[in-house]
């Protein structure tokens, strides 16, 4: 079984047809020729009866032509006559017998038999014949009909087995075919799950498809894209690290280096300098943050964030601690609101949280409320602000990396924020939608609990 299923496809096909269909075609044919056989066996029945109707009739008038003759030889007394009444009943008496072996083995020849027993000679014993021959007329005529009537029972005998040979075989044929259609559809969900396991940047495992021969070929195949892209993100977190790396040691020169100058300790600054220092350190910042939001931008699409798990009480806890200087230096209250118990992926619920809530602080008034309830087998994780509200004509584009709505354009940032969140609840196979309120904005994420 499992070498044929190795086959190609097209192999497959091709026995599958073989076994399903051929039985059919073979009793279809079987039928049709025991059809053509049956019906010209009643054509020939037919025609044998209308002959044997013939016969009947010629001896019946053979016989009362015997009798009409031997009345007539009583008065004439001729001898030559008397020789031809003897050849005629001759004659007739060999039909009677050829009658005899065609209806063989029928009630009609018995009765017939019965009837000829005794060879008559005069007048008298021929008138009995032919009153006991038309006496015998019914029987003859339901000797015939029975015989047609036996070919008509064999034809629905025929059909019987027809039906009963497709009543057998097409629920076979629905068995085996619904086997195939399973053994089919299986080997295409694999396809499916390695596909989704790609998709999802799952790459350690080794793809193997088994089943036909071109899923063996597509396996391999989807293998060598496995590892293809598998050395592409290594080579593309190898670049990040590198990049960063690079980057971050002069940056901190440079911010050092600003500082100390900015401090005045190697001199007087001018107010004018003053500026150009603070202008380098915040854009030195800025970089720094871009650089930071880069990095988690790669981290939320890798799914080893997945394996680590933690509570939404550490989180809030982490998140606060990372967001204290924002918090202290704005006047805005954040207020977490948890109810669910469950534990979640660490490094993406950290990131959803962390950008949400610092997107909100840089837009909300006074308040920023973070709700986390747990939803039967659903996390929903709320976060409202009272700020300026979200654009509904550019809210399909806040997801796309480095995209800035245009109030934000004179604030500082990246642009990767939001499709930081976005990558991370794709990770967590969740949804994202924007919950209409009448000020701020209100952004709902939902994802199945572990």
């Amino acid at each position: 079984m499992k070498q044929f299923f190795s086959q190609s496809l097209q192999k497959q096909a091709l026995v599958a047809m073989l076994v399903g269909v051929l039985p059919i075609v073979l009793l279809t044919l079987w039928y049709a020729t025991s059809i053509s056989k049956h019906q010209q066996e009643t054509l020939r029945i037919y025609d044998e009866n209308q002959e044997l109707i013939l016969e009947y009739n010629y001896i019946k008038a053979d016989v009362n032509g015997i009798e009409k003759a031997l009345k007539n030889n009583q008065l004439l007394k001729s001898e030559q006559l008397q020789i031809s009444i003897e050849q005629k009943w001759q004659t007739t008496q060999n039909r009677i017998e050829i009658l005899k072996l065609k209806l063989a083995k029928s009630d009609f020849v018995a009765k017939l038999q019965q009837a000829t027993l005794l060879d008559p000679k005069s007048a008298d014993e021929f008138a009995q014949l032919v009153a006991q021959l038309k006496q015998l007329d019914a029987n003859f005529d339901d000797t015939l009909d029975n015989r047609l009537a036996n070919k008509i029972e064999q034809f629905k005998s025929l059909q019987t087995e027809f039906v009963v040979g497709l009543i057998v075989l097409l629920p076979i044929l629905v068995i085996i075919s619904s086997f195939l259609i399973f053994r089919i559809c299986r080997q295409l969900n694999q396809v499916e799950t390695v596909l989704s396991d790609v998709g999802k940047g799952q790459l350690d495992q080794p793809i193997k498809l088994s089943g036909s021969h071109e899923l063996q070929q597509l396996g391999r195949r989807l293998d060598w894209l496995r590892l293809a892209l598998k050395r592409v993100q290594q080579q593309k977190e190898t670049f990040l690290r590198h990049v960063t790396h690079e980057l971050k040691t002069p940056l901190a020169s440079i911010n050092e280096g600003s500082s100390l100058l900015n401090s005045g300790l190697l001199g007087e600054v001018s107010d004018k300098q003053g500026r150009i220092l603070t202008i380098m350190q915040q854009s030195v910042e800025k970089l720094a943050r871009m650089i930071d939001d880069l990095l988690n931008y790669s981290a939320a699409s890798h799914p080893d964030g997945l394996q680590q798990v933690t509570s939404f009480n550490t989180l809030e806890e982490e998140i606060n601690r990372h967001l204290s200087d924002t918090i202290a230096n704005k006047d805005i209250a954040i207020c977490w609101h948890i109810s669910a118990t469950n534990k979640v992926p660490h490094l993406p619920c950290k990131l959803i949280l962390t950008q949400l809530v610092s997107n909100a602080l840089n837009h909300a008034t006074s308040t920023v409320d973070i709700y986390i309830r747990q939803n039967h087998n659903t996390i929903e994780l709320n976060v409202a602000d009272d700020g300026p509200g979200i654009n509904q004509e550019e809210a399909h584009l806040l997801f796309q990396p480095f995209y800035q709505s245009e109030h934000n354009k004179n604030k500082q940032g990246s642009g990767l924020g939001l499709a930081i969140v976005s990558e991370c609840v794709n990770q967590l196979k969740g949804d994202i939608t924007w919950q209409e309120t009448d000020s701020g904005a209100n952004i709902l994420i939902t994802f199945p609990s572990q």
